[in-house]
């Protein structure tokens, strides 16, 4: 059980980087106005990131 542990962790952090490398590039381009374009791929991939990282914390908030 400790190394699903460990993958859900390493899941959370790969989540929670790929969340903060777009949130980045977004604010990135809103400074720069200029447009903010994303491919199909990484929009699914980020939309992934953030619901595994909504869900995680709402399942550890429960749990407290």
């Amino acid at each position: 059980m400790d190394i699903l542990n460990n993958i859900y962790l390493f899941l959370f952090v790969l989540s929670t980087l790929n969340i903060v490398r777009n949130t980045f590039f977004l604010m990135r381009n809103v400074r720069t106005e200029e447009r903010f374009i994303m491919e199909k791929l990484a929009l699914l991939v980020l939309g992934i990131s953030i619901s595994y990282f909504i869900t995680t914390i709402i399942t550890v908030l429960i749990n407290l």
